[in-house]
């Protein structure tokens, strides 16, 4: 056997005995006579270690069985590791293949065996539901690692387009291991076509994990002599894709642990077996990145539902007929867990569900009342003790994160009572102590927010003082979506605990610190309309803010009383904005428009987003939709959004998003006008819809209430644009990449004058000098203009001489003027400059990308003649120039009258090391103490801002800060050093850019080591 080993292993043993090993196994060779000293000395003579070991290995073994015997037992003492390697060089080639079919045989058999089966509250509770009958594919949603839908699709044609690694995304109860056993179940059934190629399917709870990836041999229950571990990873090496790893749970991995699974996921390049990642929607931010292939599970749909309750439960017809009695119920049944609590308590005359706390609420009484006969010898007294420590146990544990306790946590507990009742499943296996765990973490956080509420509803002195402990635990907004669902359920418990819970938020949203601020709201200077190239609007969800008032209308659906607290729910909701996402509205919109019309009526904004490209309807003709019943009609505008909206006319304002659309039916329109007319101010932002080409005209005719309009990316007619021109009450119009044909005979510029109740103009699109020169003359009529922005205007000509002599001329109630890559001329700064006496209200002024050459005395006189006038100033980004530097200290002058500055640009000025440092000690003097945001990129500076660090920490509210080079640069240790103390230091800096910087690899772990203490986002933006 040893002879065996050497001779297939001859190319290992060379690559891999060094001098010293030859050498250790030459002397016990020759200790034991089985080499003469002749021969010890002739491998010493080689001048190379490959040489050494070639002569040695082939000497040994022409010397027979014996002497191949002595090298190994040499070789596995003092080169252990290449002993093994060597056995699984051979095993994997050889000995083990027989094992390995068998293995595949194993696993065939257990997912397809009866013990298999689906355990929905733990297997210590005697509910199966069995995959031959139970099962029921539910819709999946493909996204990407930004968190957008892309699409549809159902479990086998994800398994059809399976990418590397894939991640199921989903919450608690939707379905996420019944997805990955029902997909080890189709590999041992052999049913699938698109699982065939795998020669082995490994299911894995990272839950129970504690020997790394070989600890599915222990889950499985296999015998430890079927494989050992070192046989099983070098068949995953071998192997490669043709093993396919099912992990669940990653939102209960503890990668320390067990780094080879996290080395599975985040560097599978390395492995390369295909993996499937099961994970709650709250922990998938840790992997999304890793993602290849991303679903989310989506609703089970009625259908399903049913099937699974007729299928299942004997007195499913109960169930089922309170489907039919109640519309709002169906929206119940949107997860298993969900169906089984309400499904087993079936037959209970007095069970009346409504929502999903009263479903946990009956399934939580259930486990304890008909449990009750195993724990007979056990005192009423002593249960209720230890239910009521097991709440104390799951509060405490939502609010550490901690779903894992030991027997100390159990000191004052029954374990017999939680553990008879499956409120606590023990867990042995693998461990040297017991761990104790809910059987679901959504359980836990009901268990959770049930004590919550008995907490804030007693007048009992402890538990007075222990609910003021646990409410001092939220304090601001993080904490409320960290704690989402506790809270969600102590609101539906009841009508008291809901009302202390929303003065608990009220304060909060009034007692917000600047961070949160800065986080929730936008500042006015990164309005959604001036956000440039280098700020993407994020279409697929709201802001914070818009998230934290969807929580609260969650929280008032989830509470028992509803009509008894909407005057409570009023005053939190005066001039809040929330967002509607129409491929799936939340039942609890619904009650809160039904329930709510008073806080509906003084909210600020409603944002409505609607989707082209994801309806999967056949397509229909346009004729006769007038004669068409709603439920009929098959469109991109879903029939519940214009249930929600219609002939509500209580509305304030309303922001709707068309994206996407290809195509733009006429029932889509006529929906359209059903919603816009619910409102009083009415905001459409269109994007990427080549659908609206023709038909923007008929939209707008039926948005009389149309006040501002974004047009991005859709190509328009001149009958489209000539129709926006007659929008006489629009305040804001936003023009970029229009792609129209023929732009200078379009009705859009020529008819711009008539938009005389216009407030912001953004025009991003191809002009000409004449166009430039039509608009110039047009723009003289916007009495009302507050904001001109203009951007990437490079073929514009002279052309913007004109625009800037007619607005600073004539429109004397301009705020902001940025005008981005322009092609402003010395002759158009200059006419500025003498025309800033005429606009007194303007505190925004961004020239950024103009001016690069010939800008010193352009500069100049701006600096000198035109804002010393404008004490005012918000945001000041001045023009590029070479050698400008000579304007510093005037310009530092004129900065000291500027307290209120927010945003400064003095991004390509040519300064060098004397001026920032000019600069560093200007900021030390703390005459700008509300700048958040300063751009000093491109300049000449040697030493890179060393100088300027110390000063930069005097700017206490300093948000973000650009520091990039023209070309590579090699910072110096000492400056990533200082570099790094600054997120710490600044309460509010949010990023740092140094593109042009070369980092390696210590510079980059000391920035990452400042982010982790930071404790806040921050980002290092570097190429």
């Amino acid at each position: 056997m040893s002879n065996e080993i050497i001779d297939s292993n001859r190319v290992h043993l060379v690559q891999r005995m060094v001098m010293i090993t030859v050498e250790q196994i030459a002397d016990d060779l020759l200790a034991c006579n089985v080499i003469s000293c002749e021969e010890v000395n002739a491998t010493a003579c080689e001048k190379f270690e490959q040489e050494d070991s070639r002569m040695m290995i082939y000497m040994i073994l022409n010397k027979g069985s014996e002497a191949c015997n002595i090298l190994v037992k040499s070789l596995e003492k003092h080169k252990p590791f290449l002993f093994h390697d060597l056995q699984g060089y051979c095993t994997t080639r050889q000995v083990e293949q027989d094992k390995l079919n068998y293995l595949i045989q194993v696993l065939k058999y257990v997912y397809l065996s009866s013990a298999f089966q689906i355990h929905p509250l733990g297997s210590d509770i005697g509910i199966i539901f069995y995959f031959g009958t139970a099962y029921t594919d539910v819709l999946l949603w493909k996204k990407n690692i930004h968190n957008s839908r892309k699409g549809q699709l159902m479990l086998n044609v994800l398994l059809e387009e399976l990418k590397n690694p894939c991640i199921i995304e989903g919450e608690a109860g939707k379905g996420k291991t019944t997805r990955l056993k029902r997909i080890a179940v189709l590999w041992a059934s052999e049913n699938c076509s698109a699982l065939k190629i795998f020669q082995f399917v490994f299911l894995i709870s990272l839950t129970s994990t504690r020997r790394g990836i070989y600890t599915v041999c222990d889950q499985l229950h296999f015998e430890h002599h079927l494989i050992c571990k070192q046989a099983f990873m070098k068949m995953l090496l071998v192997q490669r894709q043709k093993v396919l790893l099912l992990l669940d749970g990653y939102d209960e991995f503890k990668p320390p642990n067990c780094p080879e699974i996290e080395a599975m996921i985040k560097e599978n390049h390395k492995f390369r077996n295909m993996v499937i990642i099961a994970t709650r929607t709250g922990s998938i931010h840790k992997i999304r990145q890793f993602g290849s292939l991303i679903a989310v599970i989506g609703d089970l749909s009625e259908k399903s539902c049913k099937k699974l309750i007729n299928n299942v439960y004997k007195l499913a017809h109960g169930l089922l007929n309170q489907l039919k009695e109640a519309t709002y119920k169906k929206n119940l049944m949107k997860t298993l867990l969900v169906i089984i609590a309400c499904a087993t308590q079936m037959g209970e005359s007095n069970f009346h569900p409504s929502t999903q706390t009263l479903l946990f609420s009956a399934l939580y009484d259930l486990m304890v009342e008909k449990n009750r006969y195993k724990t007979k010898e056990i005192t009423e007294n002593h249960m209720m003790l230890s239910i009521n420590h097991c709440g104390d146990l799951g509060l405490d544990g939502i609010f550490d994160q901690r779903f894992d306790f030991q027997s100390e946590d159990l000191a004052d507990i029954k374990e017999k009572v939680l553990l008879a009742s499956g409120l606590l499943n023990k867990y042995t296996a693998q461990r040297l102590k017991p761990t104790y765990r809910f059987f679901h973490k959504s359980f836990q956080e009901y268990t959770a927010g049930r004590k919550l509420c008995k907490l804030l509803t007693s007048c009992q002195e402890a538990e007075v003082k222990k609910r003021y402990s646990y409410l001092q635990k939220i304090n601001i907004i993080s904490d409320i979506t960290n704690n989402y669902f506790m809270i969600v359920y102590t609101c539906g418990s009841s009508l008291d605990a809901t009302r202390i819970i929303l003065d608990l938020l009220k304060r909060i949203d009034q007692h917000r610190d600047n961070s949160e601020l800065f986080s929730l709201n936008n500042l006015a200077l990164e309005r959604e309309y001036t956000k440039n190239q280098k700020i993407e609007k994020e279409d697929l969800r709201g802001t914070d803010k818009d998230i934290f008032a969807e929580c609260i209308i969650n929280f008032f659906y989830e509470s028992s009383s509803k009509a008894a607290l909407s005057g409570d729910f009023e005053e939190f909701f005066c001039d809040k904005s929330i967002y509607i996402n129409t491929q799936n509205i939340p039942t609890y919109f619904s009650d809160f428009f039904r329930y709510l019309p008073n806080c509906l009526s003084v909210l600020g904004l409603i944002k409505l987003h609607f989707f082209g490209n994801y309806s999967t309807s056949k397509e229909i003709d346009d004729e006769n939709v007038e004669d068409l019943p709603i439920n009929s009609l098959n469109t991109y505008i879903p029939e519940k959004a214009v249930s929600l909206f219609f002939n509500n006319q209580s509305l304030r304002s309303l922001e709707i998003t068309l994206q996407d659309f290809n195509k733009l039916k006429k029932c889509d329109i006529k929906y359209l006008g059903k919603i816009c007319c619910s409102a009083a101010s009415l905001k459409l932002h269109i994007s990427n819809s080549a659908g609206i080409t023709g038909t923007l005209k008929e939209v707008l005719e039926t948005c009389e209430n149309l006040q501002d309009l974004t047009v991005e990316s859709a190509p328009l007619t001149v009958e489209d644009q000539q129709q926006i021109t007659t929008m006489t009450k629009l305040k804001t119009l936003y023009k970029r990449d229009l792609q129209s044909e023929n732009l200078e005979a379009s009705g859009l510029i020529d008819g711009i004058k008539k938009l005389v109740n216009a407030e912001g103009l953004v025009v991003n699109i191809s002009m000409d000098e004449g166009d430039a020169k039509k608009l110039a003359e047009g723009s003289r009529n916007l009495r009302k203009l507050r904001l001109l922005y203009m951007n990437h205007l490079t073929a514009i000509g002279d052309g913007i001489t004109y625009i800037v002599r007619s607005v600073s001329d004539e429109l004397s109630e301009l705020e902001e003027i940025q005008l981005v890559n322009c092609c402003i001329s010395s002759n158009a700064v200059e006419i500025l400059a003498q025309n800033l006496c005429n606009l007194p209200k303007l505190n925004v002024l961004v020239l950024s990308e103009n001016l690069e050459k010939k800008g010193k005395d352009v500069i100049h006189r701006l600096v000198i003649d035109g804002l010393n006038v404008l004490p005012g100033m918000k945001v000041l980004m001045l023009p590029w120039g070479n050698d400008v530097k000579v304007c510093l200290k005037k310009l530092l002058k004129l900065l000291e009258t500027m307290p209120q500055l927010t945003k400064l640009g003095l991004r390509k000025w040519s300064l060098t090391d004397v001026e920032v440092r000019i600069l560093g000690n200007f900021f030390e003097k703390e005459h700008l103490q509300n700048l958040q945001h300063l751009d000093l990129a491109m300049n000449c500076v040697a030493s890179k801002q060393l100088s300027f660090v110390q000063p930069l920490i005097s700017l206490k509210k300093l948000v973000s800060v650009d520091f990039s080079s023209k070309q590579d640069w090699v910072p110096a240790s000492l400056l990533v050093c200082k570099l790094s103390q600054v997120p710490t230091t600044l309460k509010y800096l949010k990023e740092i850019e140094v593109a042009g910087w070369k980092f390696d690899c210590h510079d980059l772990g000391l920035m990452e080591g400042a982010k982790t203490n930071c404790g806040k986002q921050f980002q290092l933006v570097h190429s």
